[in-house]
């Protein structure tokens, strides 16, 4: 029981350290309508690819690791259950190009949690955020 304490609270703590210093990504490894569009001023609409994630989890490219820990059984439950129980934010990952976009809206991705999506919206390239203007399953 006290192992089993330990390693809960140790995996806490590593989420928490994941949370708070997790850097924007400035990877140019996008694909290339948004390359291309990379020299276009802020206010461009572009659609970006991904998966609805929580932040802690897109910080470790995949959800295995707290499926495992936590006992979730899908992609959705461990995205929902780190964004409300452990402080996560919703975020959109992109895992051909390993690439995390801060997403400003926190309400529209919830119903998209675990799932393939494309988000339109204008990025932010100097936070790696995108200002969402929608979300669809892809």
């Amino acid at each position: 029981m006290k192992k089993l304490a330990l390693t809960l609270v140790g995996a806490l703590i590593f989420l928490m350290v994941a949370c708070s210093q997790q850097p924007a990504s400035t990877e140019s490894t996008a694909p290339s309508e948004e390359t291309q569009s990379a020299a276009a001023p802020a206010s461009t609409v572009e659609t970006f690819t991904g998966e609805i994630m929580d932040s802690a989890c897109a910080a470790m490219g995949s959800h295995e690791q707290m499926m495992k820990s936590e006992g979730s059984k899908s992609a959705k439950d461990c995205t929902l259950e780190c964004v409300k129980k452990m402080g996560s934010k919703f975020v959109l990952y992109n895992p051909a190009t390993k690439t995390t976009y801060q997403l400003d809206d926190q309400t529209k991705p919830e119903q998209f949690a675990g799932e393939k999506v494309d988000v339109t919206g204008t990025l932010d390239s100097a936070t790696g955020t995108i200002h969402v203007e929608s979300i669809a399953a892809a």
